[in-house]
């Protein structure tokens, strides 16, 4: 497995990095999906008669590849003055061809799970007797995080956000404008974010007003201007990114708050204690099952940490490169 996992990990470098920074965007194959249609449903050309790309389609696509579907941080109309929205970027290969699309923003989530995936490669290397593997990924990791805390990171919010580049990588903006999301703890998942930081994004997961809610960690903190509690990745609660803010804090020492908010996600979530269905999402602030019911990646995400959290102290976060 190991060859192919280092494939997929470089994949994202190959085909999501526009400006070749060593820093990954989200986006969109090349695809039959991604050409404007007629009302016939068939493709249309330019007077090149190349086919024209509709920059929506690879917006939703770049939003589904984060798995936050609606997220308001993939808004195309963008949040308040001087932001632009969201942009499509061509990737090209050497050769000038087309291989792929970005959107205009580097995310901290997709950049931290790759610091992660760093991480974990490192593990392997080691038990592999791979040396020069480690130290390799090590390498990358290191200056993927100094990147991370330098320009994804916000003093005055005391968070972390997606960063927006340009075309040509001249001039950047950090996205606070879009408010707060479960992607401001990603890089606490990660173990690469240092301890100032950490407590700083641990005091905005433990407010009532943006992330500590009746049902903890919604997608969009409460006090975002486009937070909406029923609404899919723009406020409801889902188990996944719920499970990586319990083990953000438990990384950096916070297990008390952990299990805290764990048992929260467990007791008030209506009928989970009782003979109602695991839901795909939660309203955070009724505790409301949202979605489909008899859901498998939420019944996964309370298995672990009820293993983990409330009985256990152990996270599946990397270990492989310490903070």
């Amino acid at each position: 497995m190991y060859p192919k996992l280092i494939a997929y990990h470089d994949w994202w470098y190959t085909n999501r990095d526009h400006n070749k920074n060593g820093i990954a965007e989200y986006g969109s194959m090349v695809s039959d999906a991604n050409w404007k249609k007629d009302a016939n449903d068939k493709n249309i050309k330019d007077a090149n008669g190349s086919y024209e790309l509709n920059d929506e389609a690879v917006i939703e696509a770049a939003a589904w590849e984060s798995g936050m579907d609606n997220a308001v941080r993939f808004d195309k109309d963008g949040v308040g003055k001087n932001d632009p929205g969201v942009l499509v970027f061509k990737n090209k290969d050497s050769a000038d061809k087309v291989i792929g699309y970005s959107i205009n923003q580097e995310s901290v989530d997709l950049n931290a799970y790759l610091y992660a995936e760093k991480g974990f490669l490192v593990s392997m290397a080691e038990e592999l007797g791979k040396d020069s593997d480690a130290s390799k990924y090590k390498k990358d990791a290191e200056k993927v995080q100094e990147y991370i805390e330098k320009n994804m990171y916000d003093k005055d919010t005391g968070f972390y956000y997606d960063l927006q580049i340009n075309d040509d990588s001249s001039k950047t903006k950090l996205l606070v404008n879009r408010g707060k999301g479960t992607e401001g703890w990603i890089p606490l998942w990660a173990n690469l974010s240092d301890s100032d930081k950490a407590a700083s994004v641990r005091e905005n997961m433990l407010s009532p007003n943006k992330f500590n809610t009746y049902m903890p960690f919604p997608t969009a903190s409460k006090d975002n201007s486009r937070f909406s509690a029923t609404e899919y990745w723009r406020g409801p609660v889902w188990l996944d990114q719920a499970l990586f803010g319990v083990e953000a804090l438990q990384n950096y020492g916070y297990k008390s708050d952990a299990t805290f908010l764990s048992k929260n996600l467990f007791n008030h979530a209506n009928g989970l204690m009782g003979t109602g269905p695991i839901h795909e999402n939660y309203d955070p602030l009724t505790g409301d099952g949202l979605s489909t019911k008899n859901f498998s990646w939420s019944s996964a995400a309370y298995y672990l940490m009820y293993q983990n959290t409330i009985v256990g102290d152990e996270t599946t976060s990397q270990t492989g490169i310490e903070k």
